[in-house]
């Protein structure tokens, strides 16, 4: 009898959150360490300007709101970095020379074309009440400095940008690939032993996931477009030839977006399953399930830290061959970041994957090595062993479970 969506969800919730399924996630947890919060850039003009304007109207003296940004200077780049220390040793210098130690300074912030902010200071009414032979001195350093602003002026650490910043063919994604997501685009070569059917199987996959265009606002918000493909190719090393048990091939349109520190998709995935012809000469009996996937897929991830990252996926579908409407994975990754790129940094990852025509039962693959990451790309070089206990990972076997014990190398993007 066929399930109704509503016991599909009943016992897909009811097996995600057994006691099984909760022992196996628990390693990932026990691995994981403590990491600080994600440095935040403080390069927003709208934040600058309403920092420094609370701090001139209840202090009424230059550059105090500097103690905010300097609580998180460790994210901005390096140049502006030293701008801020710079900054501190000419206010120290200035306070001991000047005679108007409480000048006030009116920051008038214009765009320039090398998007520098230019400063204007005047002298406080106040401090030239009790010091009138030094306000002309005053009004004369704050015309020089509208002008010629110095290197160690505290506002320059400021830099204005175009609202809308454009990129064709960026470098890097908005959202990452799935760690221990086993159909996700990638380069992979994965040797498993299946315990639950006593074979040999090799997982191969050939693809990839790259940017078309990107759109970044003012505030770091972006938008990307990103198109995947790839071919999941299954062969049995110990059969002759080695032959092809079957392929799945997948290719997708996804709209992505990222605002600090989360992540969406949302996009078109096709995926049509194919069983090979050595194998179907090994197994003349065998019926050809034609597995066909067109779905609408929607995704959110989240850093919780620099080091840890979970998500959720969830997909509906046009389908045809065996294959059910609903579709969906979550995830977490553990990924501390490496002191030195070419040395690398351990990583953990585990995913849950379910598929309606499965009823409630969850694949679950969980992986763990070592692994690379370019600074720039974002693209990361693993090694490390890999277990997956659920349906077989080749969608034309609708009815088939399989265990699958072994490690490999992968290329993710």
């Amino acid at each position: 009898m066929k399930r109704s969506t509503s016991e599909f969800f009943r016992r897909a919730i009811a097996s995600a959150v057994s006691a099984t399924t909760f022992v196996r996630l628990l390693p990932l947890v026990l691995l994981s360490t403590v990491a600080s919060e994600p440095l935040r850039a403080t390069d927003s003009f709208t934040e600058s300007w309403n920092l420094m304007r609370q701090d001139e109207q209840t202090a009424g003296t230059a550059g105090s709101y500097l103690d905010e940004i300097r609580r998180r200077q460790d994210g901005l780049p390096v140049s502006d970095r030293f701008l801020l220390e710079e900054s501190d040793r000419q206010s120290d210098d200035n306070r001991t020379a000047s005679g108007v130690p409480a000048a006030r300074i009116d920051r008038l912030f214009r765009e320039e074309a090398s998007r520098w902010v230019t400063v204007s200071a005047a002298a406080d009414s106040t401090a030239q009440t009790a010091t009138p032979a030094a306000a002309p001195d005053a009004a004369a350093a704050a015309e020089s400095a509208l002008k010629t602003p110095a290197i160690g002026d505290p506002a320059r650490i400021f830099r204005t940008q175009a609202a809308d910043t454009w990129q064709l063919l960026p470098n890097g994604l908005l959202y990452h690939t799935y760690l221990a997501g086993p159909k996700e685009p990638r380069l992979q070569m994965v040797y498993s032993r299946d315990t639950k059917n006593g074979r040999n199987v090799g997982d191969a996959t050939l693809g990839g996931r790259a940017g078309l265009f990107r759109i970044t606002d003012s505030s770091g918000d972006a938008f990307q477009l990103d198109v995947d493909g790839a071919v999941f190719a299954r062969i049995l090393p110990s059969e002759p030839s080695t032959a092809l048990e079957g392929s799945d091939y997948r290719v997708g349109l996804f709209g992505t977006w990222k605002r600090d520190t989360t992540a969406f998709k949302l996009g078109y995935a096709h995926i049509s399953s194919h069983i090979g012809d050595e194998f179907l000469e090994m197994n003349p009996g065998m019926v050809h399930v034609n597995y066909v996937r067109d779905s609408l897929v929607a995704g959110i991830s989240q850093e919780l830290t620099d080091a840890h990252r979970v998500y959720a996926e969830i997909g509906y579908a046009a389908v045809a061959g065996g294959a059910e409407p609903l579709e969906g994975q979550v995830g977490a990754e553990w990924t501390p970041r490496a002191e030195d790129p070419w040395t690398g940094a351990p990583f953990v990852a585990v995913n849950g994957i379910f598929r309606e025509e499965q009823g409630s039962n969850v694949g679950l693959n969980s992986t763990a090595g070592w692994g690379w990451q370019g600074p720039k790309s974002g693209r990361r070089l693993r090694v490390g062993g890999n277990w997956y206990n659920g349906p077989s990972l080749q969608y034309s076997f609708v009815n088939r479970w399989e265990n699958l014990v072994g490690g490999g190398i992968w290329l993710d993007f």
